[in-house]
């Protein structure tokens, strides 16, 4: 124990002494004593150690004290780093608010950064609205092609159905579905029609605007022509009524011959004007008052039990109807040719 150490136990408190002794390394029952004498010695002996501290510092040689400064530092470095990476997340917090505090780096670094970025950014939205309305582009021209794919292949059934409908051999029931087809064909035209305007290629091309309204003409005419044999179908229809036995009942017969002129005249008014059955309309409307004409006489003659007469009438009644049907026949077959011809002058959708 220096004399330092001395001085310092003597100047503490009696209940520290002890403690401080314990932390030095000696006996706790070590008895120090604090006499004059004692208080004297320590005091010659301190100015003494002075002296010698002093006489000390002044002659340590530069090779002492270089190798203590290069150790010192040495330590201070290892400290440091140890601190470092002990509270490194602290350090670059630090860094972080001190980049932000200061005005001057915010304004060299982080504006630019905030620019860069943005930049960025726009750009790539700008690319990606790019790339999507190029896609989107992409797709519209398929779905352009599609359409009119499909419309071609419609609109190449169209000679299908007018067989169909200027044919006697098919019943109404078969026309009726030909018109159920004539529907969809104009149905995806019309739809092709509508998106010429987004076809900037195509949206003011003459005759292809031309060639659309020659097709839907013909579907005109044929949805007509559909209708007109429809209503036709059921006017002066007689199937088995015309038949004279014992077991005919004239009052019902006359009934029957009431309702189907009544029902022959409505129809009559609904036919569509067609230019190839003129004629036909005409006829028809002569054959219809000619029917009314005949069925009252075939009452009265089988009311005055004439039955030769009424089977006369019978036959005139018959005629009256196969010359209407005969003229419909022509009148179909002139609409045929001329709307073949008209679909020939049809060319294919682009």
């Amino acid at each position: 124990m220096n004399i330092r150490d001395f001085i310092f136990i003597n100047k503490a408190k009696n209940l520290n002494k002890i403690r401080i002794l314990d932390i030095l390394g000696f006996e706790s029952n070590t008895y120090i004593s604090q006499s004059p004498e004692t208080i004297k010695n320590i005091a010659d002996n301190l100015t003494k150690e002075q002296e010698f501290d002093s006489i000390l510092e002044n002659n340590i040689s530069n090779t002492i004290k270089e190798p203590l400064i290069r150790n010192t530092y040495e330590e201070t470095n290892m400290i440091d780093k140890t601190l470092t990476e002990t509270f490194e997340p602290i350090n670059v917090t630090s860094k972080i608010k001190k980049i932000w505090s200061d005005i001057e780096r915010r304004r060299q670094w982080v504006v630019p950064a905030i620019l860069f970025i943005s930049t960025l950014l726009l750009i790539g939205s700008a690319s990606s609205i790019f790339f999507n309305n190029k896609n989107t582009s992409k797709e519209i021209d398929l779905l352009f092609e599609t359409l009119a794919l499909e419309s071609n292949n419609l609109i190449n059934e169209l000679p299908e159905i007018i067989n169909i409908s200027t044919d006697n051999f098919y019943s109404k029931y078969d026309v009726s579905n030909a018109s159920a087809k004539l529907q969809i064909i104009e149905s995806t035209v019309m739809e092709y029609d509508r998106n010429l305007k987004n076809r900037e290629s195509f949206s003011n091309n003459a005759e292809l605007t031309d060639n659309l309204s020659n097709i839907f003409v013909l579907i005109d005419q044929l949805d007509d022509l559909i209708s007109y044999r429809i209503l036709r179908s059921e006017i002066l229809i007689y199937d088995d009524l015309l038949v004279i036995n014992d077991e005919l009942d004239i009052d019902n017969l006359a009934s029957q011959l009431s309702e189907i002129s009544a029902k022959s005249k409505r129809n009559y008014e609904n036919l569509p004007k067609i230019i190839e059955f003129d004629n036909h309309f005409l006829l028809l409307e002569e054959t219809l008052n000619s029917a009314e004409e005949l069925h009252g006489r075939l009452i009265a003659a089988l009311r005055n039990n004439e039955f030769e007469l009424g089977k006369s009438l019978i036959l005139a009644i018959k005629m009256n109807k196969d010359i209407e049907t005969t003229n419909f026949d022509k009148s179909l077959f002139e609409f045929k040719n001329n709307k073949t011809s008209s679909f020939n002058n049809i060319s294919n959708l682009p």
